[in-house]
Parts: structure tokens; sequence; C-alpha cells
């Protein structure tokens, strides 16, 4: 076994949990669908972005609160995988029986299950839909509300003869029908 091997092995895990975990945290921070930081952090990882209507539509298709959409998470998860296969294909000659070496590959497989929990993070109403639960909380807390409570009437205003008090009939006819005053006065 390589001393040298064996450090950049050790090198390597630490890289992919670092990288790793820049990805996920500047997905989780921008808005939902991205922003430019999330932009530079693709470019750094040589991930074409989506294009804005795509991001849009799978934003609002997901329901997302924030975070960047998840398949251009998983793309830059997949860049840094393939990076990773690289560095551990150099050091498998060296360390393919050690246990150091299983691990990394291990850890290199776990990027696409980290793919897999952001996505269903993301979007955990959308992925789970309505249950029976749901429905019964919902029955429970309107329970007690009047139907009528959410019923918004606009405000009218109506027209009164000045002499007699009698209603406007007629929409533009400002003459009283009872006394034959204008109903606005003089």
């Amino acid at each position: 076994m390589s001393d040298p091997a064996l450090a950049r092995l050790l090198w390597l895990e630490d890289e992919i949990r670092r990288h790793q975990t820049a990805i996920v945290s500047a997905a989780w921070q921008c808005p939902p669908g991205g922003n430019r930081a999330w932009d530079g952090v693709l470019a750094h990882y040589r991930v074409a972005p989506e294009a804005p209507a795509a991001r849009v539509s799978e934003a609002v298709g997901r329901q997302m609160t924030r975070g960047a959409v998840p398949t251009e998470v998983r793309r830059a998860l997949e860049s840094l995988a393939t990076w990773a296969r690289g560095e551990l294909g150099a050091l498998a000659p060296a360390l393919a029986q050690n246990e150091r070496f299983q691990f990394a590959q291990h850890q290199v497989h776990g990027l696409v299950q980290e793919a897999d929990r952001y996505e269903s993070a993301v979007s955990p109403a959308a992925a789970q839909g309505p249950s029976v639960g749901s429905i019964f909380a919902n029955a429970a807390a309107t329970a007690g509300k009047a139907p009528w409570q959410s019923v918004k009437v606009p405000a009218s205003a109506v027209l009164v003869c000045v002499t007699c008090g009698a209603p406007q009939q007629k929409p533009l006819d400002f003459r009283c029908p009872y006394c034959g005053n204008p109903i606005a006065g003089r």
C-alpha cells in the first residue's frame, strides 16, 4: 500500500464531502428555482443551467417555497460524482483492496442518494399528496366557522330622492317616479 496514494484518498474523501455540502447548501439558500449565486455554483461544476421557463415550471409544479430546482442539483452532484470516479480510478491500482477506498466508492454512490433526499425535501407536499389525516384536520379547523363568514359583499350606493326619499328605480334615470322631482335636487 502506498502512503501518497492513501493520503490522496483521504484528501478525496474530504473533498467529496466538502463539495457535496457546498452544492446542497447553495441550493437550499436560493429562492425557488435558483438565482445568480446558484448559477455560479453550476458554472463551477460545469453544469449548464435550465432555461428560465423550465426552472419556473419545475418550481411551480413542485410547489417549492425555496431552493434550486432538483434537476440542476442532481446534475451538479452527478458532475461531482464523475470527477470523484476519475480520481478513484487513478487510485484503484494502489488501493483497490483498501477499506477506505471502498468507503470512498460508497461515498460517491451516496451523491445520487443525496440528490434524491434533496428532491423529496424541497417539495414534500407535492411528493406525498393529500392524506386522510389532512382531510380530518381541515374538517376540525373549519367546523366552527359559519359558511357566510368568507362571503364578501361589495359595497353599493343607492340614490334617493331628496324631496320624498324614494329610491332610484332605474340606472341613469334621475327623475323620481313618485314625486317627479330630480333625485339629486336642483
